[in-house]
């Protein structure tokens, strides 16, 4: 894709926004939580709407205006794709505002957020298995609302894990993380199988391969 602002800057605030989100993930880990938007925030998305429409009538608009209106935007939806697509628009108008920034400033260096110490959920053998290597691995207990949040961040790690290379033996690292997130909610593994044969009888399995073309 070729700039239509100047010729490598959106490759430069592309790669800076990886640089962020690697650095995140070296700090925290692959992370989940509720969206936290929905119709709650469709006021505060129609008033930032009329506030940049009164910009633009009063010659004002600033980037702030545009990028609250699609922020609050987003606050304002449930539906996932429709989150989604608010999102990337909110996404990209920072994006812009950022080669903004550069082109009346100058492109300075993104210091990317590596302060901090690193952690993640590991299986129980891990340190041990550190310590048998030479390596004096420092651990620390989660609570039980912790631990929770952990495995549903590892669950989409390893379900990532899976989706990036193919092998079907990240499948069992996955059925770990499920079995686990089971038990913290007091489910064993035959609980969990008997919910999902009575799933299996009620609706079907995905063995037929069916796609189902969905009505606009």
């Amino acid at each position: 894709m070729e700039d239509v602002e100047a010729p490598g800057s959106l490759a430069r605030v592309l790669a800076d926004v990886r640089a962020e989100r690697e650095a995140q993930d070296r700090m925290w880990g692959a992370q989940e939580f509720p969206d936290g938007s929905g119709p709650a925030f469709a006021e505060a998305a129609d008033e930032a709407k009329r506030e940049c429409a009164a910009a633009v009538r009063r010659g004002e608009l600033t980037w702030r205006h545009i990028l609250a209106e699609e922020f609050f935007e987003a606050l304002a939806e449930s539906d996932p794709a429709a989150l989604r697509g608010e999102l990337v628009q909110t996404a990209a108008v920072a994006v812009h505002w950022v080669q903004s920034l550069d082109r009346r400033h100058g492109t300075t260096v993104h210091p990317a957020k590596d302060g901090g110490q690193a952690e993640k959920l590991v299986r129980d053998r891990i340190p041990e298995i550190i310590r048998a290597a030479g390596g004096r691995p420092e651990t620390r207990v989660a609570d039980a609302d912790e631990h929770v949040g952990r495995l549903r961040a590892k669950l989409v790690e390893e379900a990532g894990e899976y989706i990036a290379s193919g092998d079907p033996g990240e499948l069992a690292d996955l059925l770990e993380v499920v079995h686990a997130l089971a038990a913290a909610h007091g489910m064993s593994p035959a609980d969990l199988e008997r919910r999902r044969s009575a799933k299996a009888e009620e609706r079907g399995t995905f063995s037929r391969r069916l796609i189902l073309r969905l009505q606009r």
